[in-house]
């Protein structure tokens, strides 16, 4: 691989720097006239009175969507030529290969495949996560500077809700231009920074990512011309909750990525007792919470992007002093 050849007379980091830089200009390079068989938003449709579907005035309408394609398959390729090979990161890549696709899939669909199935293909790859993640490494965690053993069951159940909730929430929380892609952004840097020495292969990718997220948001900045979709959304989710599982402090996830737990978690929660409880919940805020601020209170998407961004910032600080002091 390539990585050998630069870590002959090249420093990890910058080996790191290199990828995410080659990473950035392809990107950049294939979004200034995006792929044509890449989808087109539709709108948002809404069911009328007397029956009919139509579309309303919606601003992504006729964008291209599911970009998230392009860029992590060249992320992908990228951090296989320039990370250290290992069968566990390997098997890794394949996944959030998978993951990808499902997402692209189903932005690609002319009738969406529905929660239901785009959750229980969810489930099926976080599992298959899990149980690779077992296989390779132990169910020690650490906790406010506590370290203990969890029984390697326990570890995939939570495993496995850990990396379906991540999905989901960085999933809902796409929905205004800028907000996914900077809010990430922030917080793998953040998870270079505070866990470098603790995740060094998955932390090298997630260097190599920031390069694609950038290319992807000098087009996705409102007034955006390309969308992610499902299939960057996911991928990223899932990339979330590896970085929080290899890390070690596994519950750091609820601090590192609360931005998106409080815009699209809550939501899901919204949903869920309303759905089965038939009660009403929250009814008075729309979620996911960015829809709330740009609908309810007429915020500009890039006031959305700018607020949801500086909350991360906020949580990654406090992340980083928390484990300084518990170290």
């Amino acid at each position: 691989m390539l990585y050998d050849l630069l870590s002959g007379f090249m420093p990890r980091i910058w080996i790191d720097v290199l990828g995410a830089a080659v990473t950035g200009i392809i990107v950049f390079l294939l979004f200034i006239k995006p792929f044509s068989f890449l989808p087109k938003d539709g709108g948002k449709k809404v069911e009328t009175p007397d029956g009919k579907i139509v579309v309303i005035n919606d601003k992504s309408a006729g964008k291209f969507t599911g970009v998230g394609l392009v860029f992590i398959i060249v992320f992908l390729m990228v951090s296989l030529l320039m990370v250290p090979f290992s069968l566990e990161s390997f098997i890794y890549m394949i996944l959030i290969f998978a993951m990808m696709m499902t997402g692209y899939l189903d932005d690609n669909s002319r009738t969406p495949w529905g929660e239901y199935v785009k959750g229980a293909l969810d489930l099926l790859l976080a599992i298959a996560t899990a149980v690779v993640f077992l296989i390779f490494n132990s169910s020690d965690v650490k906790f406010l500077g506590f370290s203990f053993h969890i029984p390697v069951v326990v570890y995939g159940i939570l495993a496995v809700i850990l990396i379906w909730a991540s999905i989901n929430v960085t999933n809902c929380s796409d929905g205004v231009d800028g907000l996914c892609g900077s809010v990430t952004v922030i917080e793998l840097l953040a998870y270079a920074v505070i866990f470098w020495k603790d995740i060094r292969i998955f932390n090298d990718m997630g260097i190599i990512l920031i390069g694609a997220l950038l290319a992807y948001l000098c087009f996705n900045w409102n007034p955006s011309k390309v969308l992610m979709g499902d299939a960057g959304s996911r991928p990223i989710g899932y990339i979330l909750a590896l970085l929080a599982m290899y890390s070690g402090h596994p519950f750091i996830f609820l601090l590192m990525s609360l931005v998106f737990i409080f815009d699209g978690g809550i939501g899901l929660i919204k949903v869920a007792v309303m759905r089965f409880l038939k009660k009403p919940f929250l009814g008075s805020i729309q979620f996911p919470f960015h829809d709330h601020l740009r609908k309810g209170k007429g915020w500009a998407p890039k006031k959305v992007a700018v607020f949801f961004a500086c909350l991360e910032l906020v949580m990654v600080v406090i992340t980083g002093l928390l484990m300084h002091f518990i170290q």
